[in-house]
């Protein structure tokens, strides 16, 4: 299994930077490696939930929420390729001064462990791509 998360302090209340993260098909205005996100249906992000992510340069995958805590924290899963699952996880924490958000990505199944160098290197740029974008996103936009 492969697993990364990163973490940064954002100057704005939680409730501002939850509703941004939930917000997925406005992600390509702060996060810079995703194309598009395309509900799959109406009303709010919620368990249950599915998603078409398509990041730049690669195939898009449907994504369904399997965990969500409104106002705090939600989970997605895809399955990449037989015998390789991606989680997604996405948390939000008021820290007193403003709000700490957190962006881990995970794989697992048979093909994870081959593909682990190059899993690696992608989730750790992409969860620093969406930290640092969320940040300079929720910390500009009034």
């Amino acid at each position: 299994m492969v697993a990364i998360a990163r973490t940064v302090h954002i100057n704005a209340p939680s409730n501002k930077v939850w509703q941004v993260m939930v917000d997925v098909e406005a992600w390509p205005r702060w996060a810079s490696y995703m194309k598009r996100l395309e509900r799959q249906g109406e009303g709010e992000l919620r368990l249950s939930s599915r998603v078409k992510v398509t990041p730049r340069g690669l195939p898009g995958s449907v994504w369904e929420v399997t965990e969500f805590e409104a106002g705090h924290s939600y989970t997605w899963t895809t399955q990449l390729a037989p015998g390789l699952r991606l989680t997604g996880g996405h948390v939000v924490e008021a820290d007193g001064v403003g709000t700490k958000a957190t962006f881990s990505l995970a794989a697992s199944g048979p093909l994870s462990l081959p593909a682990a160098p190059v899993l690696s290197l992608v989730f750790g740029r992409n969860t620093r791509l969406a930290t640092n974008g969320l940040k300079a996103y929720c910390e500009r936009v009034p």
